[in-house]
Order: C-alpha cells, then sequence, then structure tokens
C-alpha cells in the first residue's frame, strides 16, 4: 500500500526523503500491478499502456470503469458535440471485461464483473437494461447544459449528464451477454440468479430486435435499423443459447432458435449493399460503416468478400 498522507497535516513541501519513498512505492505498485500481465505477443509495451489507461479508469469502490475522464471536451473546436463521457457505458463495460480477461487481469474482470452483475438485476419490467450508468450505479444522467460556462476554446454548449442514457441501444444486448458468456468460460462460473436475469435480457431481445434504434454511434437524428446492432441481437441469442447448452440452464431453446435464424437471414437481405459490395451502416443505404468488421469477429460472417 503506498504511503497516506495525513489529512490534518499543515499544507508544506514534504521533505526530499519522503518523495522519493512515496515515488519508490508507486512504481513497485504498477510494477508488480503490470507483472500479471499474460501476454507474451510483438507490442508487449502498447498492450501494457493500454492495460494501464483501463486501471485508471477505474472507480475502485465499484469496479466500475468511465469510458473518459472528460467532460465537454468538444470533438471539433467550436463544435457542438461536447459529450459529457464521466460514465460507465454496457457497451465498454463488454469489451473491457474480454480485454482484461484475455491478458490476465482477472481480478479486475471480475470486480467489473461484479457491476455489471448489480445493473443486471436491476433491468426494467420488459427485460431491458439501460445504455449506460453512473459509476456508483446512477440511473438518471439527465443532460444539462452550463450557458454561464465558455467551454474549451469557445467550444459551447458545455454539457453535463448525458441524454443518451435512456436511447433505445440493441447492440448492448450481444456485446454483454457474449462478454458474460467469457468470463463464464475463462473466468468463473455465472450463478443461476444471474441466468435468470440473462435469459430476460434474450427474451427482450427475442421480441425487440426489429425495432429501430440509435445504434453504437448514439446518432440523435431518429432511430434506424442499422446493421451493427441487428448482428448484437443475433449474438445476443447466438450466446445465449451457448450458455445454456454449456451449464445446462433452463432456456426456451427453440422460440431463441429460430429467433436468431430469423435475424440472420434478415440481416443477409437488407444490410447487404450489392453496389457497395459490403454491409452497410442501415438498411436501405450506401454508407459504410467500422462496426461492421465485427462481422467475422463474432462468427457471423467469414473475413472475405460475398459469393
Amino acid at each position: 500500500m503506498l504511503e497516506e498522507l495525513d489529512a490534518h497535516e499543515t499544507p508544506m513541501v514534504p521533505e526530499q526523503e519522503r518523495i522519493e519513498r512515496i515515488f519508490a512505492q508507486t512504481v513497485d505498485y504498477w510494477h508488480r500491478w503490470l507483472s500479471q500481465c499474460t501476454y507474451k505477443g510483438r507490442w508487449r509495451e502498447i498492450v501494457h499502456r493500454s492495460a494501464l489507461v483501463l486501471k485508471l479508469l477505474t472507480y475502485a469502490p465499484t469496479g466500475a470503469i468511465v469510458a473518459a475522464p472528460t467532460c465537454s471536451l468538444p470533438e471539433g473546436i467550436g463544435g457542438v458535440r461536447n459529450w459529457d463521457y464521466r460514465y460507465t457505458w454496457v457497451r465498454d463495460a463488454a469489451f473491457t471485461i474480454y480485454a482484461l480477461m484475455r491478458i490476465g487481469f482477472t481480478t479486475e474482470a471480475a470486480e467489473f464483473m461484479h457491476w455489471i452483475e448489480s445493473r443486471i438485476h436491476e433491468l426494467a419490467a420488459d427485460g431491458s437494461l439501460q445504455v449506460m450508468y453512473g459509476i456508483d450505479g446512477r440511473h438518471h444522467l439527465t443532460e444539462e447544459t452550463l450557458d454561464h460556462l465558455e467551454g474549451y476554446r469557445g467550444s459551447r454548449p458545455v454539457r453535463v449528464g448525458n441524454g443518451a442514457y435512456n436511447q433505445l441501444q440493441l447492440d448492448i444486448y450481444g456485446e454483454l451477454i457474449d462478454s458474460v458468456y467469457l468470463y463464464n468460460k475463462y473466468g468463473a462460473p455465472i450463478s443461476y440468479d444471474l441466468w435468470r436475469e440473462l435469459r430476460r435480457m434474450v427474451n427482450f431481445v427475442a421480441e425487440n430486435w426489429r425495432r429501430p434504434d440509435e445504434g453504437i454511434w448514439e446518432v440523435r437524428g431518429g432511430a434506424r435499423h442499422f446493421v451493427y446492432s441487428k448482428l448484437m441481437c443475433w449474438v445476443a441469442l447466438d450466446r445465449g443459447l451457448r450458455l445454456a447448452d454449456k451449464r445446462s440452464f433452463p432456456a426456451d431453446r427453440d422460440r431463441w432458435l429460430k429467433v436468431r435464424d430469423e435475424i440472420y437471414e434478415d440481416l443477409m437481405a437488407n444490410g447487404w449493399n450489392e453496389q457497395r459490395r459490403a454491409f452497410v451502416q442501415s438498411y436501405g443505404s450506401d454508407t459504410l460503416d467500422a462496426a461492421n468488421l465485427m462481422l467475422p469477429w463474432c462468427f457471423f460472417w467469414r473475413p472475405t468478400t460475398r459469393a
């Protein structure tokens, strides 16, 4: 443990010896933490730096990890896309669990998984989950503008809170259930209580996958049938089936299998653009979307051109 400073001490410049001792303790802590990393491939230093970033974004009391420690920094100087990212997105949480487990940080993955499990036990009556939550588990993240502040280099408005928290983003279910499936496989077996809530989520997806949504990019120009969202609905059903079979959990397998195949057929019929020779961002569009690179990674599609 690092040496703690006494809150009642008179503020003053600490002695050089104490500075060096605390610095050495800090360096030793991070060296010991990184020694748990099991990654042995290329670019190891970059992987280590990325792992450090994830660790530094963690809120220790709950295990939650924020998307970014920034509030109202503009995407473009002078622009209005100045969002508050100091919250935990379910999507980011799912990918973070996967990343931490893959490189050996199982303790952090487990702590984050406990935070996620708490949110899963707070599902809405219809089995739905919010897009994001506060690091303490708060549900209401009302977005406000602080008009008395100028913003970074004059970029207005300054925003706190995030209005996307109550959007419909159907992709979060596939990402989350996939991460739980991987955690059950490489981390620790999930409980039956957690499975019962996950089953409600899969049923929600089975009933709602045909709805348009705001998608991974959280567009504020109206809901669409995003290809990536449909893909993740397919993943939710597919991983739900795999998890049920792996653990012999009770599930409505016949219905889930039927819906999973319906999503596949719908996505192939409406998501592919023959002129572009590619899957596009949403049904009926010709816009490409980098998120669709997840198609082969999820084992939905082979990583070559369509036959």
